[in-house]
C-alpha cells in the first residue's frame, strides 16, 4: 500500500512542489523576482529544481543523527557504569567464595 505521503514525495522529487502545483507566474511575480535579493532567489531556484525537499530531508537526517549521538553516548555511560558494578561483583564473588581463613576452619572442625 503506498501512502499520501510517499506519493507526494514521489512528485516533489520529480519537480512538482505542493507550494506551486500549477507553475504558472502570477501577475508581477517576475518583477518581484527581478528586484529580489540573490537569497531570495536562490531559495526560488531550489524549489523551483526540486532541491528544497534533499534539504528539508537533510535537516530531518541531521536531528535524527544527533538524537542518535545521544542516545549512544547514554548507552556508553550506562555500559561503564555496569561494567564497574561487574568488577566489584567478581572481586565481592572471589572474597565469599575462597574466604580467608574459611579453609582452616573446615580442616579444624574436622
Amino acid at each position: 500500500m503506498v501512502t499520501k505521503t510517499d506519493v507526494m514525495n514521489l512528485l516533489e522529487s520529480a519537480g512538482f512542489s505542493r507550494s506551486n502545483p500549477y507553475y504558472t507566474v502570477k501577475q508581477g511575480k517576475i518583477n518581484q523576482m527581478a528586484t529580489a535579493p540573490d537569497s531570495q532567489r536562490l531559495q526560488l531556484l531550489r524549489e523551483v529544481a526540486g532541491t528544497r525537499v534533499y534539504d528539508e530531508r537533510r535537516v530531518e537526517s541531521s536531528n535524527i543523527l544527533k538524537e542518535t549521538e545521544g542516545k549512544r553516548e547514554k548507552i556508553e555511560d550506562l555500559l561503564k557504569y555496569i561494567e564497574e558494578r561487574l568488577k566489584t561483583l567478581e572481586e565481592e564473588k572471589k572474597h565469599f567464595t575462597n574466604p580467608p581463613g574459611f579453609i582452616r576452619k573446615v580442616i579444624f572442625w574436622i
